[in-house]
């Protein structure tokens, strides 16, 4: 494993496909923005429960009304 940092690595094979050292620190710099895997699966779990809290709150009320139509018609 290596010892160098994610962003450390990119700068050097940016360094080796023939990118100068502005080029790849600008690369390296850039890419450092974005997230990373851990914050991007963080991310993706907070949207699929803030959806599964919808769609269950939808499901609860569509079974509320049905079940106070059934009761309003007897």
């Amino acid at each position: 494993m290596s010892l160098m940092t994610p962003v450390l690595r990119l700068r050097k094979v940016m360094r080796s496909i023939g990118a100068n050292e502005s080029q790849a620190d600008e690369f390296a710099d850039a890419m450092a923005d974005y997230p990373g895997r851990r914050e991007m699966q963080l991310m993706l779990d907070e949207m699929f429960a803030r959806w599964f809290n919808r769609i269950m709150f939808g499901m609860i009320v569509i079974v509320g009304l049905a079940v106070a139509i059934i009761v309003a018609l007897d």
